[in-house]
């Protein structure tokens, strides 16, 4: 039987609160305690993960399985998550909206237990406007949010083709594209 998963949706409000939105939609499933000490790497048995987890993205299979390890959590604070199969990509979470710079200060000089170096560990910016849940929910179900997510766009309705021209950058013909779409 398949293991437990839990679904991320990560995604991006450009601009302003009513800006056009990104995103993608993950799914992370833990490995097994019987699988565990297979799969278990020698830099993971030093850090005594809490829980062995993949994040993928289903609508997106090319891209492969990342790790999305729990080092630590006490389940109603802050979880410390490995996001890369060496020490560099680390998350910091709170369950408090803003937690403020001292916790993430302090979870930073924590995660030096782990091998961590706090100068090396870059921060989020967290400025983004408080959204209430009602808000969220609003926003969640958006005509064409669960598309964006699972990369399911709509039907250009182009009465010509789109011309891109290979001598451009990758970044000029991803904005055409983001324009198209998202108009």
């Amino acid at each position: 039987s398949e293991l437990p998963s839990i679904q991320v949706d990560t995604f991006c409000v450009h601009g302003h609160p009513n800006g056009f939105i990104t995103g993608i939609r993950g799914k992370v499933q833990c490995v097994s305690e019987e699988d565990l000490d297979k799969k278990e790497t020698q830099l993971e048995k030093q850090e005594m993960i809490k829980e062995k987890c993949y994040l993928r993205f289903p609508t997106l299979p090319f891209i492969p399985n990342e790790p999305y390890d729990v080092i630590d959590t006490d389940y109603d604070n802050f979880s410390l998550v490995s996001g890369a199969k060496d020490k560099s990509f680390i998350q910091i979470y709170s369950r408090t909206t803003n937690p403020g710079p001292e916790f993430v200060e302090k979870y930073k000089s924590y995660l030096t237990k782990f091998g961590y170096e706090p100068s090396k560990i870059k921060d989020t910016p967290q400025d983004c406007e408080v959204m209430s849940n009602s808000k969220l929910a609003a926003m969640m179900s958006m005509c064409g949010m669960q598309q964006a997510l699972t990369n399911q766009f709509p039907d250009l309705g182009l009465n010509s083709p789109i011309e891109l021209n290979p001598f451009t950058s990758i970044f000029d013909t991803l904005k055409k594209l983001v324009e198209l779409y998202f108009k």
